[in-house]
């Protein structure tokens, strides 16, 4: 009779071959004995220590995703994106949320490699590369998401935000609006830089030269949004219409605005960016920029399992998806 303490000694099973370790190292399993294991663990529905096993491999079969906000629904779902493929590939994810703070990045990182974790999903909050570079003394596989820092090369994966800046401000221009203001934050960051370069590009290439009054910087809350709106509508000369970076300082931009006694988009319009879900119940609902937020935590996870697998991906590979102008009810012509 084989019992479960037989097939706990035998737990590297696999389709074609059994093996065990005796005193001198692994020896061949007879066909006879394979086919009473493979019949014990299917009866006793044994599962292999997972924690025995990865004290040998020296990790776990987790992953870490390190992420700055856990209030902007958009992080959820590229949360759930990179949950669903761990899952599939038999992972589980240990989510850090470090509210825009560097050292919190960089504790979670140190509490990630005492963990043995498997690799890490960073969407970075600042754009110091310290974490990064932590992680590579760790030793620990690494791929960014929806955001690059400057001089860091590591796989990522990003939307295509410059065409969403593009694509916002020409939306803007084509209803006829020639003060156009942009809310953007100040940090060295890609996706912020590129939103911001994608809207300078479009006034220049319908013939409108950049005011640089028109920018207004903003953080990551809804009252920045409304603190931004305050400032450029203050200007002697105020925009018709606003870029937001996000949909969350979007929405606080749309709650100012009524409370100042602005109709939207009567006399003002307001475009975001990233089709979080409540940007579809504003009202009136908002026009924005949608990015596939599942399918790019997704990649990020295979792009991460893949590295951990041992395949060679290099740190320039970067996964950019195409992102669509939903066009809602915060966009209209400029008032006469």
């Amino acid at each position: 009779m084989v019992t479960r303490d037989d097939v706990a000694k035998l737990a590297q099973v696999s389709s074609s071959t059994v093996s065990y370790v005796v005193n001198n190292g692994p020896r061949p399993v007879s066909a006879e004995t394979r086919e009473k294991v493979l019949k014990a663990i299917k009866e006793l529905g044994y599962h292999p220590n997972a924690v025995a096993r990865n004290l040998r491999r020296q990790q776990t079969n987790s992953l870490g995703l390190i992420i700055p906000d856990i209030v902007n629904s958009y992080f959820a779902d590229l949360t759930k994106g990179v949950e669903d493929t761990a899952f599939d590939r038999d992972y589980t994810v240990s989510f850090c949320h470090t509210a825009y703070s560097l050292d919190r990045e960089l504790r979670y990182v140190d509490h990630l490699y005492s963990e043995r974790t498997a690799g890490v999903i960073w969407v970075p909050a600042t754009g110091d590369p310290s974490p990064a570079l932590r992680l590579r003394e760790y030793e620990i596989p690494l791929v960014i998401l929806d955001r690059n820092i400057h001089n860091l090369k590591a796989p990522s994966v990003v939307g295509d935000n410059f065409s969403g800046g593009y694509m916002a401000t020409e939306h803007l221009i084509s209803l006829g609006h020639r003060r156009i203001g942009c809310i953007a934050r100040p940090v060295r960051l890609s996706h912020s830089q590129e939103r911001v370069k994608g809207y300078t590009k479009a006034l220049e290439d319908h013939g409108f030269s950049l005011d640089e009054k028109l920018i207004a910087p903003g953080g990551y809350r809804f009252e920045n949004g409304s603190q931004a709106i305050d400032r450029l509508l203050s200007l002697e000369d105020p925009p018709t219409a606003v870029f937001a970076y996000n949909d969350i300082m979007a929405i606080g931009a749309l709650r100012r605005l009524k409370e100042r006694g602005y109709r939207v988009p009567e006399d003002f319009s307001v475009v975001g960016f990233d089709d979080i879900p409540e940007s579809s119940f504003t009202c009136p609902a908002l026009t924005t920029i949608r990015q596939p937020k599942l399918e790019m935590g997704r990649k990020a996870a295979d792009f991460l399992l893949d590295l951990i697998d041992g395949k060679q991906l290099g740190n320039t590979v970067q996964s950019m998806f195409e992102v669509v102008l939903v066009v809602r009810e915060t966009t209209g012509p400029v008032p006469n």
